[in-house]
């Protein structure tokens, strides 16, 4: 797809073509290289030293206003805890609000009029195929919180919360006894809900949070409290909240993503030609938390393996040594092809959910190295994932905010599709033509790029888009979104972004060392596109086994 790599070029919607860089432009392109190395080398040492000694990288999500104001509605119900209660009110009074959700949600907690109008907005406008569920489920947490009254038109009775991921299912089962104690008190509520709801939080083990997952344990915990507020799991349930507080006071969403954040880093890190010894620490250590199923979770504390993790630890595992993990890699992608769907795609957490394009392109580049063994199911991801584009070029976001992270990981995955059918070449080319113009188009003056048109630039979106504008031979978008990345490396090395990644969806969270991998990745991927320069290592020297 890459004119710079010597590979078939796709055509613009003119007709034209990218061309390779002349003789002439050559030595401007090793300019460009040259100045990637040497803050490469510092990135990477970087983020090596974000590795612990068991081989996870364990990074703090940040706090977010939602966590924050639940717990502290929480301890205000059960009269508990008034230092905590005063630092929690104090991150809110100080915390920067991300959207009208957040504005509504701290005016409501300090006893402010709220925006109910604005937020309702806000809700109704959210298109996703989870879209009526997640709904009911943010205006039941806004409730909550003071910010909206709970629906009253909400059936109890017509709830169903089975069938759905771990998360999901527990965070409807409080949604049910919830609107059910409110519409008929105690009474109203199942014991059969109460039992499964109690069931669940007991499965965390005392001084746990319930699967890592702070939000899905808050609401639980607020729905034990109407129901059995003498049980003992309340106050273990609170007791494992705060001891995941951050320093600013406030309550994080998750309490951890060491599985994700990893293998991600691990696979970085291998193309940044990082000691074997770091990697096969790592890789050790992921692949002991590969699950019965073959899959992986997003962390350590949970038990619901995706797609999505499960995909980004087998790339890292294959890329770090193929043989030291043949059975690992074996069984996850029996996992991933398990996991497929039918038609076409790959849902996130369970068979039969919508497929989704970010998702799906995971998955099949975990699976392109053994693409004969899977040609079938790929051949019709494939499909999915071209009839997945939008007439603008775009992709959904799925579970990031960056509209060219699913650009750069779509791409990415069409990458290694083999010609046949007889048209598939063709569309291939059109549809990144359709992706890259569109990131040449939406470049800020600054020279980089915003997750979303108008917005300001960011690390973690201009490094997802400058490997897909690298395909285009376009040097000129290049330079400029190389010169924006480059002058906001941080003096340590790394790199410091906006929230990225939204969970539940759309509500942004931010986790940071994922501006370094993010950032790394790209850099190293840009060391395949232009031509390597005599101050960049050699790929195929030994790793040197200290920074």
């Amino acid at each position: 797809m890459s004119s710079v790599t010597g590979r078939e070029a796709p055509a613009y919607d003119d007709g034209s073509t990218p061309t390779t860089p002349t003789d002439g432009a050559q030595p401007d392109m090793d300019r460009l290289a040259a100045r990637i190395w040497p803050g490469a080398e510092r990135l990477r040492d970087h983020l090596a030293g974000q590795v612990d000694e068991d081989g996870l990288v364990r990074d703090q999500c940040g706090s977010r206003v939602l966590e924050s104001a639940l717990l502290l509605s929480l301890l205000r119900k059960t009269r508990s805890l008034p230092g905590v209660q005063d630092g929690l009110a104090g991150y809110l009074r100080d915390a920067r609000l991300d959207g009208p959700m957040d504005t509504m949600i701290v005016g409501a907690v300090m006893g402010h009029s709220g925006q109910q109008d604005r937020e309702a907005v806000h809700l109704d406008e959210f298109r996703h195929y989870t879209g009526s569920r997640k709904r009911l489920l943010l205006r039941t947490l806004l409730s909550l919180t003071g910010a909206v009254p709970l629906d009253t038109n909400t059936d109890a009775r017509t709830l169903r919360y089975r069938g759905y991921a771990a998360w999901t299912e527990l965070s409807l089962c409080a949604v049910k006894i919830l609107h059910g104690h409110a519409h008929g008190g105690r009474a109203a509520v199942r014991t059969a809900d109460q039992d499964y709801l109690a069931g669940r939080l007991e499965s965390a083990g005392p001084d746990q949070v319930w699967e890592g997952n702070a939000l899905a344990h808050l609401i639980a915990l607020h729905a034990l409290h109407t129901c059995r507020p003498d049980s003992p799991l309340l106050h273990h349930g609170i007791a494992a909240l705060c001891r995941i507080r951050n320093g600013d006071g406030g309550l994080p969403f998750v309490s951890g993503q060491d599985i994700f954040a990893t293998a991600l880093a691990g696979k970085a890190l291998t193309a940044a030609q990082a000691p074997q010894s770091l990697l096969i620490r790592m890789g050790d250590r992921i692949s002991g938390l590969q699950q019965r199923d073959g899959g992986w979770a997003f962390t350590e504390a949970a038990s619901q393996t995706d797609v999505d993790d499960t995909a980004v630890c087998v790339e890292f595992l294959r890329v770090t040594d193929t043989a030291r993990y043949r059975h690992v890699l074996a069984r996850a992608e029996e996992y991933l092809a398990a996991m497929a769907d039918p038609r076409g795609g790959f849902p996130t957490y369970l068979r039969g959910d919508q497929p989704e394009a970010d998702v799906t392109a995971g998955a099949v580049t975990a699976l392109s190295a053994s693409w004969r063994d899977h040609a079938p199911l790929l051949d019709r991801c494939v499909e999915f994932l071209l009839s997945a584009q939008r007439d603008d070029g775009t992709f959904e976001n799925s579970w990031t905010r960056s509209r060219s992270s699913a650009v750069h990981r779509v791409l990415d995955a069409l990458g290694p599709a083999p010609p046949a059918p007889a048209d598939r070449s063709a569309r291939i080319a059109r549809a990144v033509s359709a992706s890259t113009g569109l990131l040449a188009k939406s470049q800020n003056a600054d020279g980089g790029w915003g997750y979303q048109p108008g917005k300001d630039s960011d690390v973690i979106s201009t490094a997802h888009a400058l490997p897909v504008i690298a395909r285009t031979g376009d040097h000129h978008t290049l330079r400029r979104g190389l010169h924006y990345l480059l002058a906001r490396q941080n003096a340590d090395g790394g790199y410091t972004s906006v929230p990225d990644q939204v969970g539940p969806r759309p509500l942004p969270f931010d986790y940071p060392v994922l501006a370094d991998i993010h950032v790394l990745n790209a850099l190293t991927q840009l060391k395949d596109v232009l031509r390597t320069p005599a101050t960049a290592p050699d790929a195929h020297a030994p790793r040197s086994e200290a920074f």
